[in-house]
């Protein structure tokens, strides 16, 4: 759920420009920093004491001036003219010994402190820049230099800074406060700029705010009083005209009488009279800033709002708050905060009016006798006895004299503080002699804050002021952009009329301020982009180049493209199909609630959206449109890999809420009203729409509840059985489908099975019941005329049909590959070179053959005229897929079987592929995929269809969990299939497929643990280690023996030996040898031959284990237990983890299906209704016959865009003006509007039923407490009279 809009773009409220950091310097910053260093040096200046003046008795070897600064602080003025020294009697004054020179303390400043990386701005400004025309130089530092947006409010703080002690919550509720008044205006904040006091504490929230911008913070301080200044001054030699390095400014315990600098203001200004630590010298030039800013933004002669906060503080606050009441803006004072802040309120509130001159004609205000000793007591206790006790109370009592525009807070107060800081700005206009404008610009703040209650509180309850229409739409505009769905009804409930406001200008404006973050901006921005790509191909000479291009305009045609998108191609715009009317701004709209429902639902805003609903003259059909459009919007979610959690729950949650508000007015109109009321709802043409009617929405939107329906259901059944009788059981209509002359005896809804187009397909012209007819008998040819023409008859057939079909692809597959003549002979050309192609075959691909057209007609019933478009539709349906695959390959099949003769002997050979077995191969494949195809039958039975909805979503599951499958099959294979053939040199594709076979039949349970001993030892025992650990045994045995010390003659002696096994082993290893011989190698020596595998180990093994064999080796007997120790990690792994996980994730399917078994068999049903009521009522392979006859035609209607599917069944209005028409469309609309009321009347008591409840709750909890108290204490009386007895 949307909460408004608070941050956008540039040049909306909320947004703030990033003030960055530079970390690299770059010629166009250099530049820019030239610029600015002349701009201030040329129109910024400082004051500087140039006449010193030595205070008497100081005799210090570097003495003080008047100025409170030492000799060796009077520098060289920048003029070149050295400053004079004069003598002590002389009189020192400002005007007569300081002067304006040029400005040496400016710029960029970082601060030493972890807390804030960000840098900030700074300004030096002589005191003289207070006044005008002075101060208006500063207008072009905010837009040019320092690049400040437009804000919407200015905030100015006031408050203690030494002697600051407020209480923490207090402190906590004005931070918030602050922030978020700050946030939701895009406010510009001004406070002293001191790291000390309220001003820290402004600087503290506003630094740790979570904020990808800043929001200007200015700090106006006093140059002479400010710590450390002497950094802020820039080297005089050469620093202008140049990239300089910020400045680093510490952040540290000052000096008494200084303050340090706030780290986290974005700017300050360093107000200076060529003094040092004289008090006070900034607050004329913060006075004069504040005027200069609401000036600047004046609108219409309105300037910009500005309210004064006090915090605490003493009688510079006071003097800061009567300053701004004078200039007619608002003051807002912390009651709690202590000290001026506690003493005005109290003063504020207990003062009383007086007739000063006993006419009535002039009032002042006045303090009771017993409040103003207590007045005197408090600022005695805060200030000092008699200190300023009479200038405080005077200003108390000027301050109280301005009622409506002071506000007092406190944390008690029920509202927040930025609440009460709107509120005072919109009390202070809430009077008939305020401007109109005035009230425009405070209700746009109202807008932009978000509080609605206010603005009916102070200026539509008063009514001291009229909106006129224009001034409404305005409003109106402002609210919706800002997603403000209170004021948008308040408006309305004021008086805009949203059908005068919503003109295509308008609307195009509110497209094109859609939420960027909104998936509805993207898609829209994606289209637009494309769209000036293109015309910048076409090389369009108006279309705009360079880096400053502007962001392209969305147009209404592109939203009206979105839109058929999203409604898969079977929706046409007004946008596109009235394009001219509707580039005229002033065009106006006969729907702008569906209009607004469905900017709001690509806004990704739902309260207006359900809004706006509430309104709508076809609610159940734009409440399906706007589940759709949030359910795109989440798929385009899931596409964007955005991973936005929040925002998907939030689309998913507005998808289902809107269908269950269709839902819901469905099931009013169910059962409040006679049938053909919402069977005329249902079929009734919707030009808003696209001429679509609520039942096409439904099939193309998929919304799988409202499908679900009853009504629907019903709709659907009058459908199914076309004008023979519902009751007609199903059995005997497929009886009567294969016997043509029985039909003529069934019942019928009708004379002659006449449907009036002005009327529903369930009553005739007297609007009677067409059940009260059952049994007249129209003619025999028109009875089966109706018969086979209904779509569940046309079910029948084709299932029968298919049936047969597959019978005979069994028999064509299956039977045997020998040219039979016998079938025809009387064909002289039967012999050798005939084809081995029979009457079963042909009577398949004549099937086959006839299913071409169907698919055919799928694509060009896709109501777009884009081909691609009509592809992407057809290929969204599975069924279509498989049907396209099923005819390509029985295409390929039974070419190959045509090119095989009868003397083609190639069909025997089983070394080589032949057409014939690619023939039976891709038979097979096609076999397999008709029977899939035949699954579609069944979903239409209440028990096998929402089962086939489980497969479908297992095989989905299966899909995904293969790839863990296969990551530790091949993991495991691999690597024991390395450890266990150490020897082998098999090709690796068969080495590969071994292992894997092997490893995937092992999840299956078949282990063979014997086996894998036999084959470990296979695969290590190869003739040449056998021999080669015979030759160590003897060379070890003899040569330790010392029998014979020449290796080479043991060698010889042992060759001899075994004379007859090196001889086989030749043998055997005769390929390996003509290969290196072939590759002029040397032969191998009887070390190097290698016998690949050996099957003679049980010669060696004489009946025992046959691991006995390796026993002495010990990579073998390691790799025998690493490959052990494998298959038990993997058994582990694969059968009980990844199986057990499989059947959680089925049963998890399964539940969830199973749960939704009714909506999914009444889903699946409506498709295959739809479907057959679009088929031909001649069955396949007849049905090629109406084809010849009448597809031709269809299919050029088609492609000029001028057939709409789903509509052969319900007459289609091709004529929106026609009368009856137009009559049922209102009477549509009417019952709509009634079902309305008496849904949004149910929620309601629904909503009352729930607060009655919980007010029972909380009183018999509140009972049940009382009586567990009551409990307690009787218990605790008993022990204790126990334990005193």
């Amino acid at each position: 759920m949307s909460m408004g809009r608070d941050t956008g773009a540039a040049g909306t409220p909320g947004d703030y420009r990033t003030i960055p950091h530079e970390s690299t310097t770059t010629a166009s910053s250099i530049t820019d920093q030239r610029t600015f260093d002349e701009w201030v040096v040329k129109n910024i200046q400082v004051r500087e004491c140039y006449k010193f003046v030595k205070e008497k008795d100081d005799v210090d070897n570097d003495p003080i001036c008047h100025c409170k600064n030492k000799l060796s602080k009077h520098p060289k003025l920048s003029s070149g003219s050295d400053f004079m020294e004069m003598p002590e009697e002389s009189s020192w004054t400002q005007n007569d010994n300081t002067m304006l020179t040029k400005n040496n303390a400016f710029g960029k400043i970082t601060f030493d402190v972890e807390e804030c990386s960000e840098e900030a701005q700074y300004m030096r400004i002589a005191k003289d820049y207070s006044e005008k025309p002075r101060i208006e130089i500063l207008k072009s530092l905010f837009a040019d230099f320092w690049k400040l947006d437009e804000p919407d409010l200015l905030i100015s703080v006031s408050g203690g800074a030494k002697s600051f002690n407020v209480p923490q919550d207090i402190c906590a509720s004005f931070q918030q406060g602050l922030l978020n008044a700050a946030r939701s205006t895009r406010a510009w904040i001004i406070t002293g700029g001191q790291h000390c006091g309220v001003m820290k504490l402004v600087g503290g929230v506003i630094g740790q705010s979570i904020s990808t911008t800043r929001i200007p913070t200015i700090g106006v301080g006093n140059w002479g009083k400010t710590w450390k200044n002497n950094l802020l001054v820039h080297n005089r030699s050469g620093h202008y005209g140049g990239q300089r390095e910020a400045t680093t400014y510490p952040i540290e315990p000052p000096d008494k009488g200084y303050a340090t600098l706030d780290p986290n203001h974005t700017h300050h200004f360093l107000v200076d009279d060529g003094t040092t630590g004289t008090d006070g010298i900034e607050y004329e030039f913060r006075a004069a800033l504040e005027t200069l800013i609401c000036e600047k933004f004046m609108i219409q002669n309105v300037p910009l709002p500005m309210v004064c906060i006090m915090v605490e503080g003493g009688m510079r606050s006071l003097e800061i708050a009567i300053s701004t009441l004078r200039k007619g803006n608002t003051l807002v004072v912390l009651k709690g905060s202590g000290r001026a802040s506690d003493i005005l309120c109290y003063g504020f509130e207990n003062s009383i009016e007086i007739d000063s001159d006993g006419t009535g004609g002039r009032k002042e205000r006045k303090m009771p006798a017993e409040c103003d000793v207590e007045i005197k007591r408090l600022i005695e206790k805060d200030f000092g006895k008699y200190k300023i006790e009479k200038q405080m109370l005077d200003l108390i009592l000027e301050i109280s004299a301005y009622r409506d525009f002071v506000t007092i807070y406190s944390i008690q107060n029920p509202e927040p503080l930025d609440f009460y800081i709107l509120s005072s700005l919109m009390k202070s206009s809430a009077n008939a002699n305020v401007l109109a404008a005035t009230k425009m610009r405070q209700m746009r703040l109202a807008i932009t804050w978000g509080h609605a209650k206010i603005a009916r509180e102070f200026i539509f309850s008063q009514k001291l002021y009229k909106f006129s229409a224009y001034e409404l739409e305005q409003l109106m505009l402002f609210a919706i952009t800002k997603q403000r769905t209170e004021f948008v009804k308040l408006l309305m409930d004021y008086g805009c009329d949203l059908k005068q406001f919503l003109t295509a200008k308008n609307l195009k404006i509110l497209f094109n301020s859609l939420d960027p973050k909104s998936g509805g901006y993207r898609l829209l921005m994606e289209k637009a982009e494309r769209k000036l790509r293109k015309m910048k191909f076409d090389g369009n000479r108006n279309v705009e180049e360079g880096p400053g291009t502007r962001t392209p305009e969305i147009q209404l045609s592109e939203v009206g493209s979105l839109l058929a998108r999203i409604m898969q191609g079977s929706y046409t715009s007004i946008f596109n199909t009235h394009k001219k009317k509707y580039e005229n701004g002033a065009a106006t709209f006969d729907n702008p609630f569906d209009l607004m429902t469905v900017y709001c639902a690509l806004d990704n805003c739902q309260d207006m959206a359900l809004l706006f609903w509430k309104k709508s003259r076809t609610p159940m059909a734009t409440g399906i449109i706007a589940h759709r459009i949030y359910n795109y919007l989440d798929m385009m979610e899931s596409k964007w890999a955005r991973m936005d959690e929040e925002m998907t729950e939030q689309l998913e949650k507005a998808a289902s809420d809107f269908e269950s508000l269709s839902y819901g007015l469905m099931t009013m109109c169910y059962h409040n009203y006679e049938k053909k009321e919402w069977v005329n709802i249902l079929e009734v043409k919707m030009i808003d729409w696209g001429n679509l009617s609520l039942f096409e929405i439904g099939q193309i939107t998929g919304a799988k509840n409202f499908l679900s329906h009853a009504a629907y259901q019903s709709y659907l059944t009058d459908i199914w059985m076309g004008e023979v009788h519902p009751s007609t059981p199903f059995f005997l209509l497929a009886f009567c489908a294969v016997l043509p002359p029985l039909p003529i005896f069934l019942k019928y809804n009708s004379k002659f099975g006449k449907k009036n187009a002005d009327l529903n397909p369930r009553t005739d012209k007297s609007g009677t019941d067409k059940d009260d007819q059952v049994g007249k008998k129209p003619n025999p040819l028109r009875r089966l005329q109706l018969f086979y023409t209904s779509p569940a008859v046309k079910f029948i057939l084709n299932g029968i049909t298919y049936l047969i079909f597959l019978g005979l692809y069994i028999c064509s597959i299956l039977e045997g590959n020998e040219c039979n003549c016998e079938d025809h002979p009387s064909d002289e050309t039967c012999g050798p070179n005939t084809n081995m192609v029979g009457w079963k075959d042909y009577y398949l691909i004549i099937f086959v053959g006839s299913t071409i057209p169907i698919e055919i007609s799928q694509v060009i019933d896709g109501n777009t005229k884009s081909v691609l478009k009509k592809f992407k539709i057809y290929f969204k349906q599975m069924y279509n897929v498989v049907d396209l695959l099923a005819i390509i390959v029985f295409t390929i099949a039974f070419t190959l079987k045509l090119s095989v003769k009868c003397n083609d002997d190639e069909r025997y050979m089983i070394y080589k592929f032949s057409n014939y077995h690619y023939f039976r191969l891709f038979s097979s494949f096609c076999f397999i995929l008709y029977s899939l195809r035949f699954i579609q039958m069944f979903e239409m039975n209440a028990k096998i269809g929402p089962k086939i909805f489980m497969l479908k979503r297992m095989a989905v599951d299966l899909f995904f969990f293969l790839f863990l499958l296969a990551v530790f099959t091949f993991s495991y294979c691999v690597a024991s299939e390395a450890l266990l053939y150490p020897f082998h040199d098999r090709p690796v594709n068969e080495t590969i497929f071994t292992a894997f076979r092997r490893s995937y039949f092992n999840v299956f349970g078949d282990l063979d643990i014997e086996g894998l001993s036999n084959r470990f030892v296979t695969g290590h025992c190869n003739e040449k280690s056998f021999m080669y650990m015979e030759y160590h045994e003897f060379i070890m045995e003899n040569h330790l023996d010392g029998t014979i010390e020449n290796l080479t003659d043991l060698r010889t002696r042992w060759e001899e030996i075994n004379e007859e096994r090196l001889k086989k082993l030749e043998d055997n290893s005769s390929k390996s040898m003509e290969k290196r011989e072939s590759a002029n190698k040397d032969p191998p020596t009887f070390l190097e031959y290698t016998d690949d595998y050996c099957e003679r180990w049980p010669e060696h093994s004489d009946g025992n284990d046959p691991l006995d064999l390796l026993e002495d080796s010990p990579v073998a007997i390691t790799n025998y237990y690493i490959c052990f120790m494998l298959l038990c990690i993997y058994v582990l792994t694969v059968n009980i983890m990844l199986i057990n996980l499989l059947i959680a994730i089925f049963s998890n399917t399964y539940s969830d299906s199973k749960a939704k078994s009714g909506i999914i068999y009444k889903t699946q049903r409506a498709s295959v209704i739809v479907e057959f009521e679009e088929r031909p009522w001649l069955p396949n392979p007849l049905s090629l016959i109406y084809f010849a006859c009448v597809s031709p035609f269809k299919m050029l209607k088609s492609c000029c865009g001028k057939q709409r599917r789903y509509s052969s069944a319900r007459k289609d209005s091709r004529k929106a003006s026609d009368s009856n028409t137009a009559a049922r469309a209102r009477r549509a609309q009417l019952i709509e509007a009634e079902c309305m009321v008496l849904h949004l009347k149910k929620e309601t008591n629904k909503k009352d039923g729930l607060v009655i409840l919980e007010a029972q709750n909380k009183k018999i909890s509140s009972a049940v407490e009382k009586i567990v108290s009551e409990l307690k204490q009787i218990t605790l009386k008993q022990h204790k009279e126990t334990l005193w007895v």
